[in-house]
């Protein structure tokens, strides 16, 4: 009797256990229906009828704390807020500040899908004093070319004729300022003045161009990013003479000026590609989601589409609220960018790009193309010391640029690496000794500061070279003041690096050698 029992028991265990796996098989074939489709060969297709409207089966990504990081690339204007910028010892005086931008939010770079459906227009109505400064700004521009034409083209100068707003406040244009990058360089020129117009004390002189230096790349992105910044970093007093002010053009998104010719850089270039290329093959799941999230967003896919011009794509959607695209193809199959997609490529770009700081041929490339560009910079910085002049410059460019600059200087920052919209990079140059006449090289020094943070100590060079400590008080999240220590580098580091140590990753000692392997 008892064997019996125990024979009965276990027939029951069986069932029961038959029943589970039975549920449970059901559950993963219905989570695999829910998030890969019902299309085998593609986790992208979901077989819709094709006569249903585009946007019913479009995604939306939302600004949660999940995604909190691809929006942050946004950079909206709400996020564009003052850091250490100007936040100097008293016992320091400001002689100068050099700043470089990238510019604002554009359109994409490649013809998408559904881009009619995209609204590029910036809402500034949750900022009234934004959207009243926009306002303003449109009427001065109106104004300008019509009262003031003569100064108007002096001040833009080989830039005269571009237009200076997108022609419909909407519409997103291949490679074009949207409304909401005027806005961003707005905001970013307010705080900017609120940081620096009194120390640099623009505000007891006539502004000329001995004063404020600026320069920009040809593209309209960068030109109407700089004149938004202007704008409201010089206000009144400085537009009110724009012809003493005049823009300067260059030929390169490096700003190499006269250093641009390196066949040497194209060479590591290649085998960085290379790197990346490799790295992206041994993750055959990323490279197959790339390809086929890119035959949904892009009018003219590329055989072998690449992570980072995707993402740039993609952002034209999420910075804008709209629907992730959606395309149906001959086969009536419906295919979608999903959220899971999108968050699965940032993912991929951004640990790519903590791999890429690694890479002695990103490095060697980046020192190549940025030695015109720092050549510059330290020339206006020499300028300042001696002559206190001129009081800002301003470099209106790329993503590549500011990225390149790190690399030369050494500085490894997300920030910099995948700088977002309005990035601002600003390197402020102050003076040691205010109560001396003579300008001694060794009283003046810098520090870096990108969207508002020092990063003056992750620069190589600056860590074992004469440095000057002081604080400035401030106050925390709760209201309440304290100290806040820095250091600053001295500008002698800097000469020292560019003139003697810049090229010993090529064993080389000038560009030239670096560059054609003399």
């Amino acid at each position: 009797m008892l064997t019996e029992m125990v024979r009965l028991s276990y027939q029951h265990r069986a069932f029961y256990c038959y029943i589970i796996l039975t549920i449970w098989i059901f559950l993963l074939v219905a989570g695999m229906y829910k998030y890969i489709g019902t299309d085998d060969k593609s986790s992208l297709q979901i077989k819709q009828s094709s006569d249903l409207p585009i946007r019913e089966f479009a995604r939306h990504l939302k600004p949660d704390v999940k995604n909190k990081r691809i929006f942050k690339l946004c950079n909206s204007v709400d996020d564009i807020n003052i850091g250490a910028e100007g936040k100097i010892d008293a016992n320091l005086t400001l002689e100068g500040v050099i700043i470089l931008i990238r510019h604002g939010d554009r359109g994409p770079l490649s013809h998408i899908r559904n881009i009619s459906t995209v609204n590029c227009a910036g809402d500034f109505t949750l900022n009234p004093r934004l959207e009243t400064v926009y306002q303003n700004y449109q009427n001065f521009l109106e104004n300008a070319s019509v009262y003031s034409r003569t100064a108007w083209a002096q001040f833009l100068g080989p830039f005269h004729g571009f237009p200076m707003l997108p022609t419909n406040t909407r519409d997103c244009k291949i490679g074009e300022l949207t409304t909401l990058g005027i806005g961003q360089l707005l905001k970013t020129g307010l705080l900017l003045r609120n940081a620096y117009y009194d120390k640099l004390k623009l505000q007891n002189t006539s502004i000329t161009s001995k004063d404020v230096v600026v320069y920009s790349t040809r593209y309209r992105r960068t030109v109407q990013s700089a004149v938004a910044m202007l704008y409201t970093f010089l206000e009144d007093n400085g537009f009110q003479n724009l012809g003493r002010i005049s823009m300067k053009e260059v030929s390169s998104f490096t700003f190499c000026n006269s250093d641009c010719a390196c066949p040497a850089a194209e060479k590591f270039s290649k085998q960085f590609t290379k790197e990346t290329s490799d790295r992206l093959k041994s993750h055959p799941a990323v490279t197959s989601l790339i390809k086929q999230a890119a035959n949904v967003v892009f009018d003219m896919p590329e055989e072998s589409p690449k992570p980072n011009s995707l993402r740039d794509a993609l952002l034209t959607y999420i910075c804008h609220g709209a629907s992730l695209p959606c395309v149906d193809f001959d086969n009536l199959q419906r295919s979608c960018v999903k959220t899971e997609h999108v968050t699965g490529l940032f993912a991929y770009t951004e640990w790519e790009s903590r791999i890429n700081m690694k890479s002695l041929n990103r490095r060697k490339h980046g020192l190549l193309r940025a030695y015109g560009l720092l050549k510059t910079i330290v020339s206006h910085m020499m300028q300042i010391v001696s002559e206190s002049r001129p009081r800002v410059v301003l470099f209106s460019a790329h993503d590549k640029t500011l990225e390149y600059l790190a690399i030369a200087l050494g500085i490894v920052s997300d920030h910099v690496v995948l700088p977002h919209y309005a990035t601002r990079f600003v390197i402020e140059i102050c003076r040691a000794n205010p109560r001396s006449e003579s300008h001694n090289p060794n009283d003046f020094y810098f520090r870096v500061l990108v969207n508002g943070r020092d990063v003056t100590q992750t620069i190589p060079f600056c860590r074992n070279s004469n440095y000057y400590s002081a604080s400035y008080g401030d106050r925390n999240e709760d209201g309440e003041w304290y100290r806040k220590e820095y250091k600053l580098c001295s500008i002698e580091s800097i000469i020292r690096q560019l003139h003697d140590d810049y090229f010993a990753a090529f064993n080389a000692s000038n560009f030239k050698d670096a560059c054609f392997g003399r």
